[in-house]
């Protein structure tokens, strides 16, 4: 058997097969012994460190829960509590991680800026200093976590997944300036999977081209897809999985706030309306990460329709993050 005691999880793209392949598995055991009552105290007495520069609302409660089912603690932390946010005589990652590896057993950190991969770099520092495992509870590239929760969801759904039409597309919001690590992370893994995966995003809204790189090199791999286009109807049509997900634009750091929110204005109508639900596979579920700009994003009455599977999405989370926490803590 696959063993991941003490590997660090920063992007899907760095696991094999076969160590994705067991952490669903993992997943799906640990789910139905969570709906059976079984206790599963597989890490009692083990200590994570979950460190916050960015706010969070699923990722915190989410790896809460899960340490606190599997019988161990998580302690929450921002980074202004700490001496990392004392600016008169700030402390170095270095020292602070070497310290928190004396503590416990695992570290998650969360962190992205305005200016794009500044929050990678951070976190692969910590990587750099930690003798436990870290765990990318978000950064302003990756967000491996919501990726396994995403095709974990698609493998309850949809059976046959391979050659199913994933389509990735920027939304669009009147504010939430979000960063690009969730269509990063989701054309890398569904790529692996053997789905046709499509990006759709007005021409402003690109994504690294070194993730979409690696997107082609996973399609050609797998027996799968990877296309781009900037038509949100052709990219809908026959579509069996629709994530709309808006983002900034990557030299976002470099512009202000008012010139961000002019250029996503120019794309009001990237809304998925039951209009554009029309033109998918009648079967298609429609998923997002949540938090969800509501009738910006995604109209009210799909995300709240039978094609939503948001909520199965967002528990989902739950599931991964314990079967990670459960497989990578010593």
């Amino acid at each position: 058997m696959v063993q991941l005691k003490g590997k660090n999880l920063i992007t899907c793209q760095d696991w094999t097969m076969e160590e994705l392949e067991t952490t669903f598995e993992l997943s799906l055991d640990l789910k139905r012994k969570m709906a059976a009552n079984v206790s599963h105290e597989y890490l009692k007495n083990k200590t994570f460190f979950m460190i916050f520069y960015a706010t969070s609302t699923r990722t915190r409660n989410s790896f809460e829960a899960a340490m606190t089912q599997l019988g161990g603690h998580a302690h929450y932390i921002e980074t202004r509590a700490m001496r990392m946010g004392d600016k008169a005589a700030q402390e170095s990652i270095k020292d602070t991680v070497k310290v928190l590896s004396r503590y416990g057993h695992g570290i998650g950190v969360r962190v992205y800026t305005s200016n794009y991969g500044e929050g990678d770099q951070i976190i692969r520092e910590y990587v750099q200093w930690a003798d436990i495992p870290v765990i990318n509870m978000e950064t302003d590239m990756h967000h491996p976590c919501q990726g396994l929760a995403d095709m974990l969801t698609i493998k309850e759904k949809i059976r046959k997944y391979e050659g199913k039409k994933y389509v990735q597309a920027w939304a669009y919001s009147p504010g939430a300036l979000r960063v690009p690590a969730v269509p990063q992370e989701n054309i890398m893994l569904m790529t692996r999977y053997g789905m046709d995966v499509v990006y759709v995003r007005p021409p402003e809204f690109i994504l690294d081209p070194k993730v979409i790189e690696q997107a082609k090199n996973n399609a050609r791999e797998s027996g799968g897809s990877f296309t781009e286009t900037d038509n949100l109807k052709e990219a809908l049509e026959g579509a069996d999985v629709i994530y709309m997900r808006n983002h900034t634009t990557l030299n976002y750091g470099k512009i202000d706030t008012l010139a961000e929110q002019t250029i996503m204005d120019k794309y009001k109508g990237w809304t998925l309306t039951r209009e554009l639900m029309d033109l998918c596979s009648k079967k298609a579920i429609v998923m997002h990460c949540l938090p969800v700009d509501r009738d910006h994003e995604i109209a009210s009455d799909v995300l709240d329709g039978p094609n939503s599977v948001i909520f199965d999405e967002a528990e989902n989370r739950l599931h991964v993050q314990k079967a990670v926490l459960s497989l990578v803590i010593t």
